[in-house]
């Protein structure tokens, strides 16, 4: 399934969802304009061996704004541009800002543990993306608006279709195959995604008994 958009209008104008989109495309053309240069990846990248030393621990943040290649940062946006706003809109800006940068710092750092307990050869690969943050924030969103419908692009025997799936549903699918694909060995993070999510889900139990939402 991939998400066109939800049907849950917010309230508020998004503002820092905004700022944060601008800010990754803003990058992203830097990146380009080195042309991925790899010493770029490795500076402002999350080195998992040398975070667990302590060493380099602002690439937790700036490996937020990195984008490997175009896929990446545009899958990464529309889920952001999709579930940010709703997100944003119950908590506030600034606190959104803030739990926003926590969950892209608890996935990188779930990430470099897992990377160096279970890969030494992971442990040197440096990690980009911005999919541990907006892990979080799907994790939110399923928490606030467990019904709200996603418009998806679904899979029908030979056939794509659209489909208004619950919000529960789609990212509870989601999250499951983030659990199955954690133990394989790819280039993706996905033990930051699961971090990043628990995390989300956990903020917005906390926002809800405190505020009510």
């Amino acid at each position: 399934m991939f998400p066109l958009y939800d049907e849950n209008r917010s309230i508020t104008k998004p503002i820092i969802t905004w700022l944060l989109i601008t800010l990754n495309v803003i990058v992203f053309w830097w990146e380009w304009r080195q042309g991925f240069d790899i010493t770029i990846f490795y500076y402002f990248g999350i080195i998992p061996a040398l975070v667990v030393q302590g060493k380099q621990l602002l690439s937790i943040i700036t490996s937020m704004f990195l984008h490997a290649e175009f896929v990446h940062i545009l899958s990464n946006m529309i889920y952001l541009f999709i579930f940010g706003d709703n997100v944003e809109d119950p908590i506030g800006h600034l606190k959104y800002l803030f739990f926003y940068l926590l969950f892209g710092v608890v996935g990188g750092l779930a990430h470099s543990i897992a990377a160096l307990t279970f890969s030494d050869l992971g442990a040197l690969t440096p990690t980009v993306g911005a999919s541990g943050a907006i892990s979080g924030i799907l994790g939110a969103y399923v928490v606030f608006f467990p019904k709200a419908k996603i418009v998806s692009v679904v899979p029908s025997f030979l056939f794509l279709r659209l489909a208004r799936v619950p919000a529960l549903i789609f990212v509870g699918f989601w999250f499951i195959l983030q659990l199955l694909y954690s133990g394989s060995m790819t280039n993706v993070a996905y033990i930051a995604h699961i971090g990043g999510f628990l995390t989300g889900m956990l903020i917005a139990l906390i926002f809800r008994l405190i505020k009510r939402v």
